[in-house]
Order: C-alpha cells, then structure tokens, then sequence
C-alpha cells in the first residue's frame, strides 16, 4: 500500500519502511528525542531493536520525490494478551525541516487506514501534555483524549504528564 500526496510545499509519499531506510529513520527519532518532549527514551534505539518491537507490516516513511525520508510512523503491540491483539501503540515522527507541510497528518491518515485495514481496533498514544503539535495532528485526525497521566515518569530528572489517546475503529 502506498499513498501519494501533496502539500502547499511540496510533494512526497508514503511507502513501507525499507532496510535502506533505517539510518534516517533513526536519526528523524534523535530529532525528535532531542526536543525532551517526544519520548522518554534517551539513546536511540538500534535498528534491529526497533525491528524487534515494530509491527513488520505497519511500518511507514514518507519520502520526497528524491527518496529521502521526511518522516516515519510505525505500530508496536500493547500487550502479548491475546484479547488485546487489535490494540496497537502508535508512533510518527517528522523531521524538523518537513514539519509544517502536512507529512505528519499524511503519515498519521496512512497508518489509521492500514491499522484498521488489518483487523486493529484501536490506536491509542501518551503523548507528552507539553508537545502541543502531536496532540493537535492526533486530535485532528479523529483521536480523543482519554485521560492525563499525571507526573507517570521522568526523562532527565524533570516529571512529565503525558496525555493518553486513541483512535477507535467502526468495531461491532
């Protein structure tokens, strides 16, 4: 499944995550880390860990018309209980320079479409209260807030509250 977009700025896609792509990857999620407010994780992952965590078919990268990779999401398993098969974590990043072209919001509306075509039922995130523009995107996509996670953990000595969300699917 690929997806072909564009923005005021220019143009890019969606396509799935390539071995080629990694590296970029990575560095878009040291980015991203960098802020202090997009993950409590303080050293970039390998790439054979987040092999490890992602689910292999929902991993996605949007990419310029030259190949390179603006931005990444990818869906990771909640729990190895086989009543929450349906319920996946998110995660999309967008490197500096593409934010503010709509490559988020694309990333965000291929990875729902995907997860709901593969049986998910719910995507659900904590996002950190102070990372204003991950909320707006999510809400603006059709996530709801859930509830606030009070003071749930520290990243570099300073507590955080994260905001929890999800998406729901049409599930009977």
């Amino acid at each position: 499944m690929t997806h072909e977009t564009s923005s005021s700025v220019g143009a890019f896609s969606i396509r799935p995550l390539q071995p080629r792509d990694w590296e970029r990857v990575r560095g878009i999620y040291a980015a991203g880390m960098a802020t202090g407010i997009a993950t409590f994780e303080t050293v970039v992952p390998s790439a054979e860990e987040l092999d490890q965590k992602w689910i292999p078919e929902q991993r996605w990268v949007a990419t310029s018309p030259s190949g390179l990779v603006l931005g990444w999401a990818a869906l990771s398993p909640t729990s190895s209980r086989s009543c929450y098969r349906g319920v996946v974590e998110t995660s999309v990043y967008v490197a500096p320079e593409s934010t503010g072209r709509g490559v988020g919001r694309a990333l965000v509306d291929h990875q729902v479409r995907a997860a709901v075509d593969a049986g998910f039922w719910t995507l659900q995130s904590s996002i950190f209260a102070e990372n204003h523009a991950s909320l707006a995107l999510h809400r603006s996509a059709g996530f709801r807030e859930v509830g606030i996670r009070e003071r749930i953990a520290q990243r570099d000595g300073v507590w955080h509250d994260t905001v929890l969300i999800e998406f729901r699917a049409n599930t009977p």
